[in-house]
């Protein structure tokens, strides 16, 4: 079991992007299932979220996961609460996100 340091997030084009408690609740309205939301999509039914704030709220969980699972490095999850703080800024939807995992 190795403790995944991984690259930083804030280098990422996506991870400039402020999500909002809607485009979180989408999110886990489709339980984080693409298909079902691209499934949407195309029946012109979800316009909350585009492709990138997806995939953002998606690798913000996944760093969640990592650490809840203890796959961490400490530096990993400093880097995780930045990427968190940046991406939310609500204190109360950081909360909602790590709820989620």
């Amino acid at each position: 079991m190795g403790i995944f340091a991984g690259p930083p997030l804030e280098t990422s084009t996506e991870m400039n992007l402020l999500i909002s408690q809607e485009q979180l609740e989408r999110f886990a309205k489709f339980n984080g299932d693409l298909d079902k939301w691209v499934a949407s999509q195309k029946k012109g039914m979800d316009t909350t979220l585009s492709g990138d704030d997806w995939t953002v709220i998606d690798k913000v969980l996944n760093r969640l996961r990592l650490q809840k699972n203890g796959f961490a490095s400490n530096d990993y999850r400093e880097e995780t609460e930045r990427v968190l703080k940046k991406t939310f800024q609500d204190p109360d939807l950081i909360k909602v996100a790590r709820a989620l995992v």
